[in-house]
């Protein structure tokens, strides 16, 4: 049975897209060509890539937000899983 290594890489939740000129790139090409780019960074180096998921963190405020009201905050992240089998 195979063993495997899992390595998690977090990737921005918001890529910015710069304007070339006047004209304006197509935004899904843009985040796409930046994950694939991870993607194959990560392959060069032995990693599979296995999937992609969000998950969500809650923060709970400070004590002197809590004392101004503030209410916790839930912040999501966008990980892909890379494996590769245990030597």
């Amino acid at each position: 049975m195979v063993q495997w290594q899992y390595k998690v890489v977090a990737i921005p939740h918001d890529l910015a897209v710069m304007r070339k000129f006047f004209s304006v790139p197509d935004p899904a090409a843009t985040a796409a060509g930046y994950v694939e780019r991870v993607i194959n960074e990560h392959a060069q180096d032995g990693w599979e890539f296995y999937r992609a998921d969000t998950i969500s963190v809650t923060v709970p405020p400070g004590c002197l937000g809590r004392l101004l009201g503030q209410t916790e905050t839930t912040i999501f992240y966008n990980i892909l899983t890379f494996r590769k089998a245990k030597e």
